[in-house]
């Protein structure tokens, strides 16, 4: 089932006669930080129609935020243009097995590469609050903090220029305009089955069955998993949880659906502050070496964030046995 195209009046069709002179046009301040809105899916959707709708929903995120931080450097701007990226590189893996080409490697590659750059971001500014929210209020009149705050801004702030750049980028606008363009013209090669209508749930039982037990094996011996084992698993549940979010329109249990993403979410939030910690230590590591002026703090943050680490871990175990009881609304 074809989607109604959207139809753009032509500059010519409104040009103002000779003899009027047009009032200058007002530019609207953007709006603040936007969320996802959910995809609506049709029950006679084919698996093209589902994965129009999808990525186009992840543009919109992403184009809905980038004028917002334009406009106002926004932490959570950058961390919703961020999610828009994942939900996209999300998005054409699970399409794989039925949607492949080169504008999809494209778009999943130039996605990535933006999102990197917006990670350098956001991980300053994740790290700024998991001080005020930790140790900082112990280190306030500790002359060492003070430095170590100090770098750590500079550092921000450096992040935010590099992000300014690609997000108003030429790159970045490319890379939109372009995928925009294929996802138009399905500019890709399809199964046969995916042209089929009413084929989009069959899709998602199955794709939603895959992301389930990939997440599920993942996660085995969760409290025994190293640093970086636990951050795949992070990344798992991210994908098993965006799939969810694609597709929950299709099944009439929506609420089931949604208490499945909120399960997998509170999952995802706990692993990742293990996560956030180990980054928080690479970002202490580039800070050390520059000087002396910080160790002392820097030492204290990183016993603070170990400490922190061990409690976290106790938890692991109840948290493998909450994922593995989670029931499949899909099914």
């Amino acid at each position: 089932m074809e989607r109604p195209a959207r139809h753009d009046v032509s500059p010519e069709a409104i040009a103002p006669t000779a003899d009027v002179r047009p009032e200058p046009a007002k530019v609207a301040k953007p709006a603040g930080p936007q969320k996802a809105r959910p995809v609506k899916l049709l029950a006679t959707d084919t698996v093209e129609d589902a994965a129009v709708c999808v990525f186009s929903s992840a543009l919109d995120h992403f184009e809905a935020n980038a004028p917002v931080f334009l406009a106002e450097e926004l932490a959570e701007s950058v961390h919703q243009m961020r999610v828009a990226l994942r939900r996209l590189r999300a998005a054409i893996g699970t399409f794989r097995d039925a949607l492949a080409g080169p504008a999809l490697a494209a778009a999943r590659d130039r996605a990535k590469t933006l999102a990197s750059t917006l990670g350098q971001a956001r991980n300053w500014d994740v790290f700024l609050d998991m001080l005020a929210e930790g140790p900082g209020a112990s280190l306030k009149d500790e002359a060492s903090y003070e430095a170590l705050l100090a770098e750590i801004n500079t550092r921000r702030a450096k992040a935010y220029r590099a992000a300014r750049a690609a997000v108003e980028g030429p790159e970045a606008r490319a890379f939109l305009a372009e995928f925009r363009e294929a996802i138009a013209k399905r500019n890709w090669t399809a199964q046969p089955e995916a042209r089929e209508e009413g084929s989009a749930k069959d899709f998602a039982q199955a794709a939603l069955t895959k992301l389930r037990k990939r997440v599920v094996k993942k996660a085995k011996g969760l409290a025994e998993l190293t640093p970086e084992e636990r951050h795949q698993v992070r990344i798992a549940l991210k994908k098993a949880r965006y799939g969810a979010e694609f597709f929950e329109s299709l099944f009439a249990h929506v609420d089931d659906a949604e208490e499945f993403s909120a399960a997998l979410a509170k999952l995802q939030d706990g692993l990742g502050d293990y996560n956030d910690m180990e980054t928080a230590n690479t970002l202490l590591d580039e800070i050390d070496a520059e000087g002396a002026t910080v160790l002392r703090a820097s030492g204290f943050v990183r016993g603070w964030f170990a400490h922190a680490a061990q409690a976290g871990a106790a938890h692991a175990k109840k948290s493998e046995k909450r994922l593995r009881k989670l029931e499949p609304f899909w099914e």
